[in-house]
């Protein structure tokens, strides 16, 4: 009786693995193969963002860098629309260029002066767009083509009879929200000084321009996470 019990359960658990391999079998397996696959390509980015870092605390460390760009050439040449992203420092006034997480570029920008603060949080880029005139801010002239409010915003100035408005130029326009935040070549002081929007320098501009897609992650934060030492492990908040 126990012998044929044995055989009996050997039949049924080689019934249930038939139909496991050949049901479900194939899709577990490859579920496992992409897990797999995804923790390979964390643990590499991991390193990458470990070394890039090391490269990148030199330029900080060296002096004048807050006017100066820092460049980390290889990972500029491996930087593709699909793995690059973007953090703005308030507190910095900088702007950092991720490529696969780690720091390829380090950057001067001008945020929102504190009448038209830049908003915190997480965005992504909506729109593209390289020749772009503001609709809200820039400078209006009279009928005899007299300038006479440089620092327009037509929320508030009014156009005189037979006069025009005339939108500020924000060239290499990446816009963020539907309230008019973008970034853009401008003039960056080295403080806050815009309306709001994030000024760029304009080789900054053109090379991130060229790079970032509709989609790409921008963070907007007092100071830049991927600058921010990440807990170590076992460490307790």
């Amino acid at each position: 009786m126990g012998y044929r019990f044995v055989r009996l359960l050997r039949i049924f658990l080689l019934a249930v693995l038939a139909a496991f391999f050949g049901l479900g079998g194939c899709a577990i397996v490859e579920d496992i193969k992409k897990s797999q696959a995804e923790a390979r390509e964390e643990r590499e980015r991991a390193e990458l963002r470990k070394l890039a870092l090391a490269e990148h605390a030199v330029f900080r460390e060296a002096g004048g860098w807050k006017k100066r760009t820092y460049r980390n050439q290889a990972l500029l040449s491996q930087a593709t629309s699909e793995n690059v992203s973007l953090e703005i420092s308030l507190s910095e006034q900088r702007g950092i260029l991720l490529v696969r997480t780690a720091i390829a570029m380090d950057f001067p920008v001008a945020t929102g002066r504190k009448s038209h603060p830049t908003p915190p949080g997480d965005f992504t880029i909506r729109a593209k767009e390289k020749d772009y005139a503001s609709n809200l801010y820039g400078k209006i002239y009279d009928s005899f083509n007299v300038l006479v409010v440089s620092d327009a915003d037509v929320r508030s100035d009014l156009v005189p009879e037979g006069g025009r408005f005339e939108g500020a130029t924000m060239p290499y326009w990446m816009r963020l929200t539907d309230t008019g935040v973008g970034m853009h070549v401008g003039y960056v002081p080295g403080r806050p000084a815009s309306h709001g929007c994030i000024r760029l320098k304009h080789d900054s501009a053109t090379k991130i321009f060229g790079l970032v897609k509709v989609g790409t992650p921008v963070v907007i934060a007092e100071n830049a996470p991927s600058l921010t030492p990440e807990p170590k492990s076992g460490s307790t908040m």
